[in-house]
């Protein structure tokens, strides 16, 4: 014998919620800014969410000149250089800078310099460092771009160190300032020069006193 009773109807809203229910994971019915995505719901539940947005996660500060925590988007990022750690920005796709080393023969004293670059409507970080290969003392130049890795591969640079005769050139990929600076340096993609090949570009190469470097260079976007 059939009943008469009728089942009763499930609705969409009562299914939605007992899914919510077996997640377990209430945060996750909230609809979700591109911009705060990763702290609502860092989770497994927003993994294809989150690999989607990668380009929306805020940047580190690229300064290598002192320990720095902030973090933002590149508009933030270019206040922030400029205003709190006073660093250049050089407008054009070709640039020339003058690097001083007082007392060459001590890296531990050396500065870290760090100068915007301006072109084609983006930003470069352009890096000189001192440090130590194995005990040996090195200077390196390499150039970073302010954007993600994918759109970093667009565009390629040169370096040249030269003087008394004698010149050095590199021309590589910039890498994108989602690697940190210390993690190119450490990879050695960039211009290095040993502190005796220093000397002899040096403008003052008869002073082991100190050092005068001109390292010039451009960026260009590949076709």
């Amino acid at each position: 014998m059939i009943s008469g009773e009728v089942e009763p109807r499930i609705t969409d809203l009562q299914i939605q919620s007992r899914v919510h229910e077996l997640l377990d994971l209430p945060v996750c019915t909230n609809q979700m800014s591109s911009a705060i995505y990763h702290y609502q719901c860092p989770n497994e539940h927003t993994q294809e969410l989150n690999n989607e947005n990668t380009k929306k996660k805020p940047y580190n500060c690229p300064h290598s000149g002192s320990k720095c925590d902030g973090t933002g988007d590149i508009p933030w990022l270019l206040l922030h250089l400029r205003n709190d750690h006073n660093v250049e920005m050089h407008d054009g796709r070709s640039f020339s800078h003058r690097y001083v080393h007082h007392n060459p023969k001590h890296l531990h004293h050396a500065t870290r310099m760090l100068t915007l670059l301006d072109c084609f409507g983006r930003q470069f970080c352009l890096y000189f460092e001192a440090f130590h290969l194995r005990k040996t003392p090195m200077y390196i130049a390499f150039v970073q771009f302010m954007g993600d890795e994918e759109e970093a591969m667009c565009f390629s640079y040169s370096l040249e160190v030269g003087g008394n005769g004698r010149k050095l050139t590199w021309q590589g990929v910039p890498r994108s300032i989602r690697d940190s600076h210390k993690t190119v340096r450490d990879s050695q993609d960039g211009l290095i020069i040993t502190r005796k090949l220093a000397l002899l570009f040096s403008s003052d190469n008869n002073s082991n006193k100190e050092l005068k470097l001109k390292v010039s260079g451009r960026v260009w976007r590949e076709q």
